[in-house]
């Protein structure tokens, strides 16, 4: 009788600790994209914006005539900044990026939004961080 008692009430424990872990602070759903609402003042997407412009300037001098991942922008870019973004948890994290950047050198245009994805496996020992698309924006 007193071993039930005790199943119980550790059951009753369990539950009550995994009731107040889901009210507490929702998991976010694997998947599922949702907005950074602070995006142009969050420090961490900005920085994600700055690695992904770095990234298509690195590929520009490393690669030759076209940067990589498929991405028909073929100059040097300048950050400007991160207007938006979203995030999606898949096999880490990738976020979605409206970066905002401007051509360099002499006769370079304003500014251009480009659509940029960065994938961060936060749990590797570097703190991975991938560039696995940028492209220009339709606006």
């Amino acid at each position: 009788m007193a071993a039930s008692t005790a199943a119980i009430s550790l059951l009753l424990l369990v539950f009550a600790t995994l009731a107040a872990a889901e009210t507490a602070q929702p998991m976010a759903a694997t998947g599922g994209r949702t907005t950074i609402e602070d995006a142009p003042t969050n420090k961490m997407v900005q920085s994600l914006g700055r690695f992904a412009v770095a990234e298509h300037n690195r590929s520009l001098s490393h690669g030759g005539g076209s940067g990589g991942n498929g991405d028909p922008i073929t100059v040097r870019l300048a950050f400007t900044g991160v207007a938006a973004a979203q995030r999606q948890v898949v096999s880490g994290v990738a976020y979605y990026l409206k970066v905002i950047a401007r051509e360099r050198g002499a006769g370079a245009g304003g500014d251009r939004p480009i659509d940029a994805v960065v994938v961060v496996k936060a749990w590797l020992k570097h703190k991975s961080k991938e560039l696995v698309s940028f492209m220009p924006s339709p606006k």
